[in-house]
Protein backbone atom coordinates (compact mmCIF):
# COMPACT_ATOMS: atom_id res chain seq x y z
CA UNK A 1 0.00 0.00 0.00
CA UNK A 2 1.33 3.47 -0.98
CA UNK A 3 0.37 6.60 -0.57
CA UNK A 4 0.85 10.48 -0.60
CA UNK A 5 -0.42 12.80 2.42
CA UNK A 6 -0.34 16.48 2.50
CA UNK A 7 -0.86 18.09 6.02
CA UNK A 8 -3.17 20.49 6.14
CA UNK A 9 -1.44 22.49 8.89
CA UNK A 10 1.76 22.47 7.60
CA UNK A 11 1.28 21.65 3.86
CA UNK A 12 4.60 19.32 3.58
CA UNK A 13 3.74 16.15 1.82
CA UNK A 14 5.07 12.91 2.93
CA UNK A 15 5.06 9.18 1.28
CA UNK A 16 4.10 6.22 2.82
CA UNK A 17 4.74 2.80 2.13
CA UNK A 18 4.18 0.08 4.08
CA UNK A 19 6.54 -2.43 1.96
CA UNK A 20 9.16 0.09 3.00
CA UNK A 21 9.65 0.20 6.24
CA UNK A 22 13.08 -1.55 5.80
CA UNK A 23 15.50 0.63 3.50
CA UNK A 24 17.24 -1.93 0.82
CA UNK A 25 20.62 -2.47 2.18
CA UNK A 26 23.97 -0.12 0.35
CA UNK A 27 25.22 -0.95 -2.45
CA UNK A 28 27.75 -4.22 -1.44
CA UNK A 29 31.32 -3.93 -1.56
CA UNK A 30 33.55 -4.84 -4.73
CA UNK A 31 34.30 -7.82 -2.81
CA UNK A 32 30.85 -9.33 -2.25
CA UNK A 33 28.27 -10.79 -5.06
CA UNK A 34 27.00 -7.48 -6.96
CA UNK A 35 23.44 -7.00 -6.86
CA UNK A 36 23.76 -5.14 -10.49
CA UNK A 37 26.41 -6.76 -12.02
CA UNK A 38 24.28 -10.23 -11.21
CA UNK A 39 20.85 -8.62 -12.27
CA UNK A 40 18.77 -10.80 -14.41
CA UNK A 41 15.19 -8.88 -14.05
CA UNK A 42 12.96 -7.26 -16.07
CA UNK A 43 14.97 -4.23 -18.31
CA UNK A 44 12.77 -1.55 -19.08
CA UNK A 45 15.81 0.49 -21.31
CA UNK A 46 19.43 -0.54 -22.72
CA UNK A 47 21.20 1.56 -23.77
CA UNK A 48 24.73 0.42 -24.91
CA UNK A 49 26.24 -0.95 -21.38
CA UNK A 50 23.40 1.30 -19.54
CA UNK A 51 20.43 -0.53 -17.96
CA UNK A 52 17.30 1.24 -16.66
CA UNK A 53 15.51 -1.80 -14.29
CA UNK A 54 12.52 -1.13 -12.16
CA UNK A 55 13.63 -0.66 -8.35
CA UNK A 56 13.22 -4.12 -6.40
CA UNK A 57 11.47 -2.25 -3.72
CA UNK A 58 9.77 0.64 -5.23
CA UNK A 59 8.93 3.98 -3.56
CA UNK A 60 5.53 4.00 -5.27
CA UNK A 61 3.53 2.07 -7.79
CA UNK A 62 2.86 2.46 -11.66
CA UNK A 63 -0.95 1.28 -11.06
CA UNK A 64 -3.70 3.45 -9.41
CA UNK A 65 -5.58 6.57 -9.46
CA UNK A 66 -3.43 9.98 -8.84
CA UNK A 67 -6.39 12.02 -8.17
CA UNK A 68 -6.64 13.51 -4.53
CA UNK A 69 -9.37 13.14 -1.83
CA UNK A 70 -9.92 15.40 1.17
CA UNK A 71 -9.93 13.45 4.71
CA UNK A 72 -10.33 15.71 7.83
CA UNK A 73 -9.19 18.63 5.60
CA UNK A 74 -5.96 16.81 4.34
CA UNK A 75 -4.94 15.47 1.16
CA UNK A 76 -4.51 12.00 0.54
CA UNK A 77 -4.05 10.15 -2.92
CA UNK A 78 -2.59 6.76 -4.32
CA UNK A 79 1.59 7.16 -4.75
CA UNK A 80 1.47 6.38 -8.79
CA UNK A 81 4.69 7.05 -9.83
CA UNK A 82 8.09 5.46 -10.89
CA UNK A 83 10.83 4.33 -9.08
CA UNK A 84 13.71 2.77 -11.45
CA UNK A 85 17.33 2.31 -11.38
CA UNK A 86 19.74 3.02 -13.95
CA UNK A 87 23.17 1.47 -13.85
CA UNK A 88 25.99 0.36 -16.43
CA UNK A 89 27.15 -3.25 -16.83
CA UNK A 90 30.50 -4.02 -14.75
CA UNK A 91 32.46 -2.06 -12.04
CA UNK A 92 34.23 -0.53 -15.29
CA UNK A 93 34.36 3.23 -14.41
CA UNK A 94 31.43 5.17 -16.35
CA UNK A 95 31.46 8.99 -16.81
CA UNK A 96 28.59 10.79 -15.94
CA UNK A 97 28.18 12.31 -18.98
CA UNK A 98 27.19 9.02 -20.60
CA UNK A 99 24.81 7.77 -17.31
CA UNK A 100 23.39 11.39 -17.83
CA UNK A 101 22.49 11.07 -21.68
CA UNK A 102 20.02 7.65 -20.74
CA UNK A 103 18.74 9.25 -17.77
CA UNK A 104 17.64 12.66 -20.11
CA UNK A 105 16.07 9.99 -22.46
CA UNK A 106 13.97 8.13 -19.58
CA UNK A 107 13.20 11.49 -17.78
CA UNK A 108 11.66 12.62 -21.22
CA UNK A 109 9.78 9.14 -21.60
CA UNK A 110 8.30 9.47 -18.31
CA UNK A 111 6.66 12.69 -18.77
CA UNK A 112 4.51 11.08 -21.19
CA UNK A 113 2.63 9.74 -18.90
CA UNK A 114 0.31 12.42 -17.80
CA UNK A 115 -0.38 11.50 -14.02
CA UNK A 116 3.41 12.14 -13.61
CA UNK A 117 4.43 15.74 -12.15
CA UNK A 118 7.21 15.52 -10.68
CA UNK A 119 10.56 14.50 -11.36
CA UNK A 120 14.19 13.64 -9.14
CA UNK A 121 17.10 11.70 -9.48
CA UNK A 122 19.79 10.65 -7.04
CA UNK A 123 22.76 8.69 -6.44
CA UNK A 124 25.46 7.91 -4.12
CA UNK A 125 28.33 7.97 -5.16
CA UNK A 126 31.12 5.78 -2.73
CA UNK A 127 34.51 4.12 -2.91
CA UNK A 128 34.36 0.81 -5.07
CA UNK A 129 30.38 1.09 -4.83
CA UNK A 130 28.78 0.36 -8.25
CA UNK A 131 27.24 3.91 -10.11
CA UNK A 132 23.56 3.52 -10.08
CA UNK A 133 21.25 6.73 -10.01
CA UNK A 134 17.84 6.18 -8.84
CA UNK A 135 15.23 7.93 -10.60
CA UNK A 136 11.35 8.97 -9.11
CA UNK A 137 8.85 10.24 -10.89
CA UNK A 138 5.49 11.29 -8.43
CA UNK A 139 2.00 12.59 -9.20
CA UNK A 140 2.57 16.26 -7.81
CA UNK A 141 4.78 19.17 -8.65
CA UNK A 142 7.92 19.61 -6.77
CA UNK A 143 8.86 23.17 -5.60
CA UNK A 144 10.40 25.66 -9.01
CA UNK A 145 14.00 25.62 -9.00
CA UNK A 146 14.98 29.28 -10.82
CA UNK A 147 18.75 29.24 -10.25
CA UNK A 148 19.79 31.04 -13.52
CA UNK A 149 19.80 34.38 -12.55
CA UNK A 150 21.99 33.48 -9.43
CA UNK A 151 24.46 31.36 -11.22
CA UNK A 152 24.72 34.69 -13.66
CA UNK A 153 25.57 37.05 -10.75
CA UNK A 154 28.11 34.31 -9.16
CA UNK A 155 29.51 34.62 -12.53
CA UNK A 156 30.05 38.26 -12.68
CA UNK A 157 31.27 38.06 -8.50
CA UNK A 158 34.29 35.01 -9.74
CA UNK A 159 34.03 33.71 -6.32
CA UNK A 160 33.25 30.14 -5.18
CA UNK A 161 33.29 28.72 -8.86
CA UNK A 162 34.92 26.69 -11.18
CA UNK A 163 34.36 26.99 -14.94
CA UNK A 164 34.47 24.12 -17.34
CA UNK A 165 33.55 24.45 -20.95
CA UNK A 166 29.38 24.65 -20.62
CA UNK A 167 29.18 24.04 -17.48
CA UNK A 168 29.92 26.43 -14.06
CA UNK A 169 30.40 24.74 -10.68
CA UNK A 170 29.43 27.12 -7.42
CA UNK A 171 30.48 26.28 -4.06
CA UNK A 172 26.72 27.31 -2.79
CA UNK A 173 26.18 30.24 -1.21
CA UNK A 174 24.12 28.66 2.03
CA UNK A 175 25.42 25.26 2.14
CA UNK A 176 23.49 22.61 3.92
CA UNK A 177 26.74 20.61 4.28
CA UNK A 178 30.33 21.33 4.03
CA UNK A 179 31.77 21.76 0.29
CA UNK A 180 28.29 21.60 -1.15
CA UNK A 181 28.88 22.04 -4.91
CA UNK A 182 26.14 22.59 -7.77
CA UNK A 183 27.20 22.22 -11.11
CA UNK A 184 24.87 23.33 -13.98
CA UNK A 185 24.81 24.83 -17.64
CA UNK A 186 26.92 27.58 -18.06
CA UNK A 187 24.03 29.32 -20.06
CA UNK A 188 20.57 29.13 -20.59
CA UNK A 189 17.56 28.03 -18.83
CA UNK A 190 16.36 25.19 -20.03
CA UNK A 191 15.27 22.43 -18.23
CA UNK A 192 16.63 18.34 -18.16
CA UNK A 193 14.57 16.56 -20.60
CA UNK A 194 14.99 19.81 -23.17
CA UNK A 195 18.59 20.43 -22.95
CA UNK A 196 21.12 19.85 -25.63
CA UNK A 197 22.97 16.31 -25.68
CA UNK A 198 26.55 18.54 -25.79
CA UNK A 199 24.95 20.58 -22.56
CA UNK A 200 24.40 17.38 -20.42
CA UNK A 201 27.97 16.01 -22.28
CA UNK A 202 29.69 19.21 -20.33
CA UNK A 203 27.91 19.23 -16.95
CA UNK A 204 28.37 15.46 -16.79
CA UNK A 205 31.94 15.60 -16.77
CA UNK A 206 32.53 19.00 -14.80
CA UNK A 207 30.64 16.52 -12.40
CA UNK A 208 33.25 13.55 -12.79
CA UNK A 209 36.03 16.51 -12.06
CA UNK A 210 34.37 18.24 -9.06
CA UNK A 211 33.74 14.83 -7.60
CA UNK A 212 36.96 13.73 -7.99
CA UNK A 213 37.94 16.81 -6.27
CA UNK A 214 36.05 16.67 -3.39
CA UNK A 215 36.77 12.56 -2.80
CA UNK A 216 40.49 13.53 -2.31
CA UNK A 217 39.80 16.71 -0.33
CA UNK A 218 37.31 15.31 1.91
CA UNK A 219 38.87 11.27 2.60
CA UNK A 220 37.14 9.33 0.37
CA UNK A 221 33.70 10.23 1.98
CA UNK A 222 30.49 9.61 0.12
CA UNK A 223 29.13 12.10 -1.83
CA UNK A 224 25.23 12.27 -2.89
CA UNK A 225 24.81 13.52 -6.02
CA UNK A 226 21.14 14.87 -6.62
CA UNK A 227 19.68 15.82 -10.42
CA UNK A 228 17.16 18.93 -9.49
CA UNK A 229 15.27 20.14 -12.47
CA UNK A 230 14.58 23.85 -13.18
CA UNK A 231 15.66 27.07 -15.52
CA UNK A 232 18.46 25.68 -15.47
CA UNK A 233 18.63 22.06 -14.19
CA UNK A 234 21.62 21.18 -12.10
CA UNK A 235 23.32 18.61 -9.97
CA UNK A 236 24.15 19.19 -6.88
CA UNK A 237 27.38 17.29 -4.75
CA UNK A 238 26.29 17.05 -0.83
CA UNK A 239 29.55 15.17 0.99
CA UNK A 240 27.78 13.04 3.34
CA UNK A 241 28.96 10.34 6.23
CA UNK A 242 25.10 9.09 6.63
CA UNK A 243 21.87 10.76 4.85
CA UNK A 244 18.38 10.15 4.38
CA UNK A 245 16.64 8.05 2.14
CA UNK A 246 17.03 8.48 -1.88
CA UNK A 247 13.51 9.56 -2.49
CA UNK A 248 14.05 12.11 -0.14
CA UNK A 249 16.62 13.42 -1.53
CA UNK A 250 15.46 13.40 -4.64
CA UNK A 251 11.88 14.53 -3.90
CA UNK A 252 12.18 16.35 -0.72
CA UNK A 253 9.54 13.56 0.18
CA UNK A 254 10.56 11.82 3.94
CA UNK A 255 9.26 7.87 3.42
CA UNK A 256 8.78 5.76 5.79
CA UNK A 257 6.57 2.89 6.27
CA UNK A 258 4.50 4.13 9.22
CA UNK A 259 1.14 4.74 9.05
CA UNK A 260 0.09 6.95 11.49
CA UNK A 261 -3.55 4.98 11.63
CA UNK A 262 -1.10 1.91 12.40
CA UNK A 263 0.43 3.97 15.36
CA UNK A 264 -2.61 5.22 16.73
CA UNK A 265 -3.64 1.22 17.27
CA UNK A 266 -0.24 0.21 18.94
CA UNK A 267 -0.41 3.40 20.95
CA UNK A 268 -3.72 2.34 22.04
CA UNK A 269 -2.92 -1.14 22.79
CA UNK A 270 -1.09 -0.55 26.50
CA UNK A 271 0.18 -3.78 26.60
CA UNK A 272 2.21 -3.50 23.36
CA UNK A 273 3.44 0.10 24.24
CA UNK A 274 4.95 -0.79 27.11
CA UNK A 275 7.00 -3.48 25.83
Amino acid sequence: MRELRTCPVTGRGVLLNDGWVDLPPPVPAPTERCWYCAYAGPVIAHVDTVRVVPHPVPALGIEGDPRPTVVAGGVRRQAVGAHELLFAQGHAPVGEAVLLAVLAARWTDLQGDQRLRGFGATRRDAPGAHAVWQLFAVPTELPPSLPAGWRDAERAHGERILEDAGATTLLAWAPRVPFETWVLPAHGIARFSRTDPELVAAVGAAVDRVRERLSLALRHAPIDLVLVDGEPWRIELLPRLAGPAPVEVATGLPIHGVFPEAAAEYLRDGRRATR
